[in-house]
């Protein structure tokens, strides 16, 4: 298992790293996870000919389902927001996937250029745990080992 990470399944961790602070993101207790790879459908048709297709990779969406156990996540929230109103440049970070493989091999995956977003700050009430939602968007996806 990786030293460094959050632990999503006992195959599976993942670490946040945030270009703008230079710093390691503790996203807290995460609960899921969802990665959709976009894409664009492209279509050449030759005259008198069936039609031909294919794709442009277009990058990944990523979303977490995450409990909460602090702060972090709105106080990265507040800083990005005062880093934009100060026309600060906005640099873009990475995620580092490892997951633990049925045959005990190691596979390492790093998601570049990688915004992203609380999009759900959690329905807060007394005495419920606050479930909130992070989504992220990645440029690309590349194997590191």
């Amino acid at each position: 298992m990786p030293v460094n990470g959050m632990n999503t399944g006992v195959d599976y961790s993942i670490m946040y790293y945030d270009g703008s602070s230079g710093a390691l993101i503790d996203l807290g207790d995460v609960q899921d996870v969802n990665i959709t790879a976009l894409k664009h459908d492209i279509k050449s048709q030759p005259y008198n000919n069936v039609p031909r297709y294919g794709y442009v990779p277009d990058g990944f969406n990523i979303e977490f389902t995450i409990t909460r156990t602090g702060a972090v996540l709105e106080d990265v929230m507040a800083a990005f927001n005062a880093n934009f109103n100060a026309g600060a440049v906005q640099k873009p970070g990475f995620l580092n996937q490892s997951t633990i493989n049925p045959d005990g091999s190691i596979s390492r995956y790093q998601y570049t250029n990688l915004v992203v977003f609380l999009t759900d700050h959690g329905n807060i009430s007394r005495e419920k745990t606050v479930t909130q939602k992070l989504t992220a968007r990645a440029s690309d996806k590349i194997k590191i080992a």
